[in-house]
């Protein structure tokens, strides 16, 4: 089926206006995400279901896993745990029972899950988001189950003093100190001993910060109170407070909220927060750790060119796959300017450069080793690496990088040691010892840069 069959016969939305009273009109109306695939013939289902588990694979299972199963290469360093869709069952939803809705795995996928490693992948179109959901609810059983009841919140109690301050009381008598603490912050008699349904440790949300899995407005923090969170100690409220109470509640919590503390100003340390913030080691290795989903950061710092990478966190979806070997593809987490600074300056502290550095100097190619240079490059490189459409390399072949970009993202000094002895830049790296000699480097090094150089002039 064409990517335009896909997007035609994707998911319908029906999303409703959040939660009212209890009037019929003001009753609340449960957002659903209608199934187009039940209309498909089978063929196109099965066409639909592949195009659903190729985005989870690119996208999710690089946490996830390629089955689901939470077993991901960045699993073993996240915190929390990346949910296991066949055993476990979805944290946030809007019903009163399992399973989560359709629409709820959808707003999920969007709006990511603040506070924890997953990112919002709202930057993937509808037509993409709502194949996930159907992958996932495949993974959890969940596509042909009957809907569930929705969970009425009642009619919302607007913030004020006295709505808080009922929450307040609400908050004590409830418990929600043992495990948050009484100023909110995470820090309770119970949080140190915490243990999620698979009997691993878990910390209880720090208030304070405003990061709440489900959304960080009251309605959404009333809706995680009612039906809680499966598979974390955070129980469901529902039978043990009032609609209203529960509002009262939710506001209070709202006003624990402190206001996320500014970014340090010297630019080395905003990379590190900023790196921490986004939990770039869940994915990348960065000062010798972290998971193994995307290339190293310690490599990158070294060998890329600074106004490359500056590009490339802009809109990293728009680059496309860079390196085949690497099934999983990383999402636009919407970095700053001001963010993407502080992270080009701590690479730059790391790998000992300067930024902003200077635009780099012409490469100085000497043409009499063009000739040579690309028969080498036809005998040693060919194997692995394509070269636009210069020198195509069939797809199935391909376990490097596309060569034709090579002089936009790559420093020149950096080239000759890396063809040298990739194994003493960077151990364990993909890249083979090419045996060449230093002049033979050079040579291949002088062709590649021209042939890139010329490809990039030409757009």
């Amino acid at each position: 089926m064409s990517r335009a069959g896909l997007i035609a016969a994707v998911v319908a939305l029906a999303v409703s206006g959040c939660h009212r009273g209890d009037s019929d009109k003001d009753k609340p109306v449960a957002a659903t995400v209608q199934p187009a695939a039940a209309t498909l013939s089978p063929t196109a289902r099965r066409e639909r279901a592949l195009a659903g588990r190729r985005l989870f694979v690119s996208w999710c299972s690089g946490c996830h896993g390629e089955r689901g199963r939470g077993d991901g290469p960045a699993a073993q360093v996240v915190t929390p745990k990346p949910r296991d869709f066949v055993l476990e069952r979805l944290k946030v939803r809007s019903t009163k029972t399992q399973p989560a809705s359709a629409q709820d795995v959808f707003d999920t996928i969007t709006r990511g899950l603040p506070g924890t490693s997953m990112p919002a992948f709202g930057f993937l179109t509808e037509a993409e988001r709502g194949l996930l959901v159907e992958h996932v609810r495949a993974l959890a059983g969940d596509d042909q189950k009957p809907p569930s009841k929705p969970m009425e919140l009642g009619r919302p109690v607007p913030t004020s003093p006295e709505s808080v301050a009922r929450g307040q009381q609400l908050y004590t008598k409830m418990g929600c100190n043992k495990c948050h603490g009484d100023s909110g912050r995470g820090d309770g008699e119970s949080a140190a001993t915490l243990l999620d349904d698979r009997k691993r440790p878990t910390r209880p949300r720090d208030l304070t910060l405003g990061r709440f899995a489900g959304g960080n407005d009251a309605a959404a923090i009333h809706m995680r109170l009612r039906t809680g969170m499966q598979g974390t100690p955070m129980p469901s409220f529902d039978a043990n407070m009032t609609p209203a109470q529960g509002w009262d509640l939710a506001n209070f919590v709202v006003s624990l909220r402190s206001p996320e503390p500014p970014l340090p100003t010297d630019p080395v340390a905003r990379g590190r927060a900023v790196v921490e913030r986004r939990q770039c080691t869940a994915c990348h290795v960065l000062e010798g750790k972290g998971g193994a989903v995307g290339p190293s950061l310690d490599l990158a710092a070294r060998k890329l060119r600074y106004d490359f990478v500056r590009t490339w966190l802009e809109d990293p979806p728009g680059f496309g796959k860079l390196y085949p070997w690497i099934a999983y593809r990383m999402p636009n987490l919407h970095l700053t300017g001001e963010e993407i600074d502080g992270v080009l300056a701590l690479f730059a502290s790391l790998a000992d450069r300067q930024y902003p550095e200077p635009p780099p100097a012409p490469a100085v190619i000497d043409d009499k080793l063009l000739a040579d240079g690309q028969l080498l490059y036809l005998l040693k490189c060919t194997e692995c690496h394509n070269l636009g459409n210069v020198i195509p390399t069939p797809e199935a072949k391909r376990q490097g990088p596309d060569l034709i970009n090579v002089s936009r993202r790559l420093r020149w000094e950096w080239l000759p040691a890396w063809v040298g002895n990739p194994q003493a830049v960077y151990p364990g790296t993909t890249m083979v010892d090419t045996n060449l000699t230093p002049d033979e480097i050079k040579a291949v090094a002088a062709f590649l840069w021209k042939t890139s150089t010329d490809a990039q002039t030409k757009k």
